[in-house]
């Protein structure tokens, strides 16, 4: 009888956590002042499902992104890696999407888009000249 009320004492605890929100504000606030800039956008494809992507910088949640938007990031000038992440379905894990290393300079704000092409999720570094 005592493993039946651990198990359900543990499937609760697995089920309301997974149910916990993650929230922009869950992000550090090393992420709001810094010399230099990243531009992230959500690029909205037909391929896309709609799901809001949590950004992570150098391993770091950087906070959420979310359909269709832009978020500016600002670190200290040098090389970064722009990644991120979408919560699965229940919230019991989340699958990764690989970063982009980018050179952030105090001379020019770099641009990074997230998108979907052919159910594959990616980051790229976004220059300008591309559009």
């Amino acid at each position: 009888m005592r493993y039946r009320f651990t198990l359900a004492a543990l499937t609760a605890a697995t089920l309301l956590a997974g149910c916990a929100k993650h929230s922009s504000e869950d992000a550090p606030n090393e992420f709001a002042v810094g010399p230099t800039q990243i531009n992230v956008s959500h690029i909205v494809t037909r391929a896309d499902d709609g799901s809001n992507v949590y950004l992570t910088v150098d391993g770091k949640d950087a906070g959420e992104l979310l359909n269709g938007e832009s978020k500016l990031i600002h670190v200290p000038a040098g090389k970064h890696k722009v990644g991120g992440y979408v919560p699965t379905l229940f919230g019991l894990g989340r699958v990764t999407i690989a970063p982009v290393e980018i050179t952030t300079s105090p001379e020019n704000v770099k641009k990074v888009a997230y998108s979907v092409t052919r159910n594959k999720a990616s980051f790229a570094e976004h220059n300008d000249a591309q559009g």
